[in-house]
């Protein structure tokens, strides 16, 4: 609170300091942090800790509050391989094609007959800049082995390497706990508003079992078995939801990505 007055009372000297409080009188810290973002240099001031306790102040869904996940987010893959079998597409960027058909050990012309099922070109016809969809084998990503591994898992594509870290799953708490399901084995209790996954609305067991994990002593739920989980801090959730979103946004099909394949 001091260090806010003190800041508040340097700032109240500058015409503007109207600006910086509520039409009640009380103190707005959303136009303090905006105030300081117009100034310079406003990256290297952005994740300065008291500027992040200053945006702590700020409630959720309001202009530079942080995010909800700002202590990290508990996540531990189960090595489901459901995230794998999901409908839907995986879509490869023209710089992500190369590096898979190498470990495979083929070249373009054989990786896209032997994995590709779509391919969208340039207009100048470059196939080196194409976008190419992977086939799908037996309902399931072409690269999932019977193991229910990923069979080109240190090449994987950008699309897969981020799960379950996508804007649209990070867009609010909601989304992220919608996204979560129970393993098969474990039984619904009627009324609970649980799920299971299935092909056409996935969902992801590790954020399932570590949400359940944190329940109070004494709540009731349907998962009652241990698991290891990990937080997931805020820089790597937001280096993987940023890498995601430029991704997206790069795809050249603005009616796919607004239909079948959104991230």
């Amino acid at each position: 609170k001091t260090t806010i007055d003190t800041l508040y009372a340097t700032i109240s000297t500058c015409n503007a300091a109207a600006n910086f409080r509520t039409m009640n009188g009380c103190f707005n810290p959303s136009m303090v942090v905006f105030f300081l973002l117009l100034t310079p240099p406003a990256d290297a001031l952005a994740n300065k800790p008291f500027l992040r306790k200053l945006r702590g102040l700020i409630p959720t869904k309001y202009p530079f509050s942080l995010p909800w996940y700002e202590d990290g987010l508990n996540f531990s893959c189960t090595g489901c391989g459901k995230c794998c079998k999901v409908d839907g597409d995986v879509w490869l960027a023209p710089e992500e094609v190369p590096p898979i058909a190498q470990h495979l050990g083929l070249d373009l012309s054989e990786f896209r007959s032997n994995y590709v099922k779509a391919e969208i070109t340039p207009s100048d016809g470059n196939e080196e800049e194409s976008w190419m969809c992977l086939k799908r084998d037996e309902g399931a990503c072409i690269f999932l082995g019977k193991d229910n591994r990923c069979s080109i898992y240190d090449h994987r594509p950008i699309q897969c390497r981020t799960y379950p870290f996508w804007p649209s799953l990070l867009s609010e708490e909601e989304a992220w706990l919608d996204e979560a399901v129970l393993p098969d084995e474990i039984p619904i209790s009627e009324g609970s508003s649980e799920r299971h996954w299935s092909p056409e609305l996935g969902g992801c067991e590790g954020i399932a079992i570590t949400t359940t994990n944190e329940m109070k002593e004494g709540e009731e739920s349907d998962l009652d078995v241990e698991h290891e989980t990990t937080i997931v801090l805020r820089e790597e959730i937001k280096a993987k939801m940023t890498l995601a979103k430029r991704h997206w946004k790069r795809f050249p099909v603005d009616e796919i990505k607004q239909s079948t394949w959104y991230l």
